[in-house]
């Protein structure tokens, strides 16, 4: 039986974070269903009892405007704390005939979720918990292998090896100082100078003073750099760069291009500015610990590639919903 047979209706249960629902369009990705999003907005005073108390009276089921309104679906994805009050309507809507996915750790009684997902590094466990080192997102192999499989022009000309540089930026956690800049620069230009070709994706958190070093550093060096401002943009090549390239190099700030990077299975070198967390720190381990990511050298003389495990975490908790409801729906 396949994931469209056993899961009839599905819906992804969001109030609308970004994080939260490339995550939970990873998972319904992975187990090949077509979800519906349910975006909710508690207002107040509701919202102050989540996630343990009610929803809103508007809200309920039997209202045909609710964002939960029936028909009621089989399968249930959410993630952010809003979402459980209006999860547990729904499971106590239905009982045994919804399957519930939680993504990260409710932190509060949580016995209607059937499956809960949290990251390792948080280092939690119990009978209806799974972890995984990275977390879901929607770059599969099978979409790498398909619908970035084709190698854009403006990459292809460059030298290869090919790695692809994922920048991030400030964060809560991390700081690029001008001495960090500095550093990530000069890495980048020895990384450069063994010979393999750079290609460069920033993110809105990317600061100018990093893009600037990185110019001064790598002057003369043939390389890309994606600017999403300049006239006759190529659309983000992010894609592009996981499929393509034959290693990364990735700023430590986000937990989640370090992630993606670890599903190619391929070398991956990190480079942590200044800052960081006790949180940040138990990640990275992880990372290390499965051989997948390396510090950015601050001088390299050749690059010698490795490999591991691919993490996929999204395939990994597809395969646990549907085994698990399987059992729960007496198929």
């Amino acid at each position: 039986m396949n994931s469209a047979q056993l899961f009839q209706k599905a819906w992804i249960v969001s109030d609308g974070k970004t994080g939260d629902l490339v995550q939970c369009n990873g998972v319904t990705q992975a187990l090949g269903v077509d979800a519906e999003l349910r975006i909710i907005s508690p207002t107040k005073p509701w919202v102050w009892m989540m996630p343990n108390g009610p929803i809103p009276p508007h809200d309920k089921i039997s209202n045909p405007q609710s964002p939960i309104s029936q028909p009621l679906p089989d399968l249930v994805i959410s993630s952010g704390w809003r979402t459980l009050a209006y999860v547990r309507a729904i499971k106590k809507q239905q009982q045994q005939k919804v399957f519930t996915v939680y993504l990260k750790y409710p932190r509060n009684s949580a016995n209607f979720l059937d499956l809960i997902w949290v990251p390792a590094h948080d280092d939690i466990s119990g009978e209806r918990i799974i972890s995984s080192i990275a977390s879901p997102h929607r770059f599969s192999p099978d979409i790498l292998g398909g619908e970035f499989a084709q190698i854009p022009s403006y990459l292809a000309k460059l030298p290869r090896p090919l790695v692809g540089v994922l920048l991030g930026g400030d964060s809560k956690d991390y700081h690029f100082s001008d001495d960090d800049c500095i550093r990530f620069a000069m890495s980048l230009r020895a990384l450069s100078d063994t010979g393999v070709g750079l290609a460069i994706t920033p993110s809105r958190r990317s600061p100018p003073r990093l893009r600037e070093a990185i110019e001064q550093h790598l002057s003369g060096v043939d390389y890309y750099w994606w600017d999403e401002l300049a006239v006759n943009a190529a659309p983000n090549p992010y894609g592009f760069l996981l499929a393509q390239s034959d290693a990364f190099v990735v700023t430590a700030d986000s937990a989640n291009m370090v992630g993606e990077a670890c599903v190619t299975g391929k070398s991956v070198y990190v480079f942590k500015p200044s800052g960081g967390s006790k949180k940040f720190d138990r990640l990275l381990d992880k990372f290390s610990s499965h051989g997948a990511t390396r510090p950015l050298p601050e001088q390299i003389k050749q690059h010698v590639p490795w490999s591991y495990e691919p993490l996929y975490a999204a395939g990994d908790i597809a395969v646990e919903i549907k085994k698990r409801a399987l059992k729960q729906f007496g198929n």
